[in-house]
Parts: structure tokens; sequence; C-alpha cells
């Protein structure tokens, strides 16, 4: 019996995720890490720092601390989407093929100096998906859409130049007709964590309104439309086919939409609306390489739509071919 790539039964999906998994920690970038300015904000006013300088401090010191958490944040994303994926029938046939995927498209960001605070922000990204998308059901849905508002806003505050990203929830409460006491809940989850670490930097002596500042200027440092062009040639390459992948798949999502059950047309049709707010973000002043990692989220959910619908032989030759060029962005590095 012949093995299919792209109906991979999970046995095989797990084990090709390790693999992956695997070869990307042993080819993350060996910097020291980011630093995070602070913008004329003085100590006194910001006690505590930005979370993305907190971890990338804490990767640079504790590195084999910072590979372990980042397995299993890796690991987690890519279960979580492939679960989902199964338990949505988001395709119509069985198939765990998005958890290599994942893998996949995160090898452009391993080779990155802030692979570490890259990949936790990916991971709050696949947790707020997974919570909106699970909010699609018969009844209330206060508990997944909090928790979805609190994971994006942590995305945000990992990764302020992402703040864009605010838009994909009110469209998930549309989408998923979500009643108006279930907004609210989501925006009081949104509004939680940036409040709380401002409240925190205040209770210890700092000031109320400093964090908001530092995002806020952490958001427009840089130039904007051309900070794609600071990225390298190889990252550059991966993104443009990364993005082509996607493209063809909503055009055939698109045109074979009305077979899918009516729970994974919308979770689709909100992938698509996510993947292009992620794609928006390459547009942001100042953007860095590490944004790629935010892309993998739809881009696992929303591949597998290609690979499926095109011939079984053509499937397998994109899917080798991805898996060269995305093994050969992590090994050539940002």
């Amino acid at each position: 019996m012949r093995f299919d790539l792209v109906r991979q039964p999970l046995i095989p999906a797990f084990l090709g995720l390790v693999i992956l998994l695997v070869l990307a920690l042993c080819h993350t970038a060996s910097g020291g890490g980011v630093s995070y300015p602070t913008f004329g904000i003085s100590a006194a006013e910001l006690p505590l720092p930005a979370f993305g300088g907190v971890l990338e401090q804490f990767a640079q010191h504790h590195a084999g601390w910072a590979h372990t958490l980042a397995g299993f944040c890796l690991l987690f994303s890519a279960m979580s989407i492939g679960r989902m994926t199964a338990r949505f029938k988001l395709y119509g046939i069985s198939t765990f093929i998005a958890m290599p995927l994942y893998m996949l498209s995160m090898m452009g960001v391993m080779g990155c100096n802030a692979w570490f605070s890259a990949v936790v922000t990916s991971t709050f990204m696949t947790l707020s998906v997974k919570n909106f998308c699970y909010s699609f059901r018969n009844g209330f849905s206060f508990d997944a859409v909090l928790r979805g508002g609190i994971y994006l806003a942590l995305v945000l505050l990992l990764m302020p130049k992402a703040a864009p990203l605010v838009l994909v929830m009110p469209l998930a409460m549309i989408l998923f007709r979500r009643a108006t006491r279930e907004t609210l809940v989501a925006t009081f989850g949104f509004l939680l964590p940036p409040f709380v670490w401002a409240y925190l930097n205040w209770a210890v002596g700092g000031s109320f309104v400093a964090p908001f500042k530092l995002l806020y200027h952490l958001f427009m440092e840089g130039e904007w439309l051309f900070g794609v062009l600071q990225f390298s040639i190889i990252t550059q390459l991966f993104g443009a086919v990364l993005l082509l992948l996607n493209l063809l798949s909503v055009i055939l999502f698109s045109l074979n939409s009305y077979a899918l059950s009516t729970r994974s047309r919308h979770t689709l049709i909100y992938t698509t609306y996510l993947l292009l707010c992620c794609a928006a973000l390459l547009l942001v002043p100042g953007v860095q390489a590490t944004m790629l990692a935010l892309l993998a989220v739809p881009s696992a959910l929303m591949l597998p739509v290609l690979f499926i619908r095109v011939r079984r032989s053509l499937a397998q030759i994109l899917y080798l071919l991805f898996a060269a060029a995305s093994i050969a962005a992590l090994v050539m590095a940002c």
C-alpha cells in the first residue's frame, strides 16, 4: 500500500511533525536576542518591561529551557490545529496534514534572533483562533470568546506590530453569529491583559499609561510598506511561496465551498480573513521576519485545501517542494 502524503493518518503526521520539530530546534539562531527600545520612557515609569523583551532575555540566558518550552509550544500548537481540523471535518476527508504543515510554515522563523518570542506568540495565536472557532455553536459561548479575546491580546502584547489583528475579533463575532453579550465578553477579555499590565506597573510605582505609550511607539517604529525589503532574500522567497500557496488554496476553497458543512465553511472563511489580516501585517512599519509566525496558523488551516483539491500526483510534488523550500529557509536562516 502506497503512503499518501495528503491523507496522512494521525501517527505518520505526528512522526513527521516530531522530525521537523527536532530539525527546527537544532537550527535555531544563537544570537543575543532582540533589544526593545524604551523611546525615552524611564525605568521609573515602566518598571515592568515589555513581555517580548523578557522572553528574549530568558532565551538568551537559559537556552536549554527555551528550546524545551519552544518544543512544547510548537507541538501543542500543531496538535491543536490538527485536532480542530479533524473535529470540524474541514476538508471533507480524514487527514492530519495540517500538523506537519504548521511546522513547515514555522521554518522561516526559527532561524531569526527573536525565534523564541515568535514561537510563544504563534501559540497564543493558535489558542485565540481555536477558541473563536469553537464558539460557533448553538447557545452562548461566553467562556470560548473570553479566552479568545485574552489570547489575542497576549499576541499583541508580545508582538505590538500585529496590532491590526484586533480586527479579527469583531470579524469572528459577526461570522460565528455571536450575540451582543458575547461580543462584550470578548472585548472585556481583550482589554484585560493590557490593563492588568498597566495596573501592576502602576502598583509597583510606575506610570499607568507608560505600557500603552510603549506599545504605540513599538508599533509606529520603522518605515511603512517597505519593511519586507529588509528581510533576507531567502526569507522573502519563503514568504512569497507561502503567500502564493495560500492564495491558490483560497481560490480552490471559494470554488468548492458549497461542498462543505456550514461549520467548516464558516471556519475556513474566518481563516481566509485571518490570512488577509496577517498578510497586511507585512506592510506595517518596521515589520520583522518573525511576523511569519502569525501567518503560520491560518496557513496550516488553509493549505490542506490546496493539497486535497488538486490531483494526487501534483499534490505530492507540491508538498515535497514546499517541504524543501521550508527546510532551505531554516538552514539558510533569516
